[in-house]
């Protein structure tokens, strides 16, 4: 299994916006998480990706309690399906702001999307 959450809730204020939920993300599958407008979907891949702190439960990648380890060392990224992280920067520089902020050179940025600018 690659990403558990263990019962993993999230209230803000005294209200809640997660209730414990249990979920398994096996290596290899694509999921999928649909929902209407203030399901909590956002709130549920932020709290995967490490942006938020849950209130209750774990959250295991591969085994390992990630439930505490800074966003930064996670190497998990998020993309909205309206792309908004940047929006003064081109398509290309939103792809590749990661790997330049990883150290990586700009030639393995290019090489890793297939037609800069347009990728």
């Amino acid at each position: 299994m690659a990403l558990e959450l263990q019962g993993i809730a999230r209230s803000v204020g005294g209200r809640t916006h997660i209730h414990p939920t249990r979920l398994t993300l096996e290596n290899g599958t694509m999921n999928v998480l649909l929902g209407p407008t203030l399901a909590g979907k956002t709130s549920l891949m932020r709290l995967m990706a490490g942006l938020d702190r849950p209130t209750e439960g774990r959250l295991l990648w591969q085994g390992r309690d990630v439930t505490g380890v800074r966003v930064q060392d996670r190497k998990v990224a998020m993309v909205y399906q309206q792309f908004i992280n940047y929006p003064a920067m081109t398509v290309y520089d939103n792809i590749a702001s990661p790997m330049r902020l990883m150290g990586k050179s700009a030639p393995r940025s290019t090489r890793r999307c297939a037609t800069p600018p347009r990728c």
